[in-house]
């Protein structure tokens, strides 16, 4: 029985390149959030950080800038289960967490809303300082886990301990 023919082989390998580099595209491109901005409702959030001579502070902004886009979202939607999905996995009480959020804040997330990052005291912690187009404002505090996912600190939890 003859062996494979160069050409068999020459099309085995071009179809292990091809689905090799696909493969690694993907994985290059690919978001590691497990959330994501809906279609609605609409909301208009301005995420930068505070003015400062570390560098950090304007890497962090960028990292947790859909976070907070989707936490606005989230918040003006009203779901309380939906919200709590940002909080950190290892963190308990979420649920009641995001119930609160939702009684406070939810009426103030229909306007602009502007998301203050701060300068970086701790790695894989942040806090950011919203501030509603009404005035309203709101502290809250983020962690990033393993995979460089950050999340809100929502419920109980130890923040760096994912």
């Amino acid at each position: 029985m003859p062996g494979p023919s160069k050409r068999n082989l020459w099309v085995a390998a071009s179809a292990l390149a091809v689905l090799a580099t696909a493969a690694l595209t993907w994985w290059l491109l690919r978001d590691p959030a497990p959330y994501a901005l809906g279609k609605t409702p609409e909301v208009k959030v301005t995420v930068h950080a505070v003015k400062s001579d570390y560098p950090e502070a304007e890497e962090v902004a960028d990292d947790v800038d859909l976070l907070l886009k989707v936490y606005v979202q989230r918040l003006r939607a009203g779901d309380p289960t939906d919200l709590a999905h940002l909080g950190a996995p290892w963190y308990t009480g979420r649920d009641r967490a995001a119930q609160k959020l939702i009684t406070s804040y939810g009426a103030h997330a229909g306007q602009p809303v502007e998301a203050i990052v701060q300068d970086p005291a701790v790695p894989n912690l942040a806090d950011v300082e919203v501030r509603f187009g009404d005035g309203q404002r709101q502290k809250l505090q983020l962690s990033r886990d393993h995979d460089d996912v950050w999340w809100l600190q929502l419920g109980n939890g130890d923040p760096v301990a994912p």
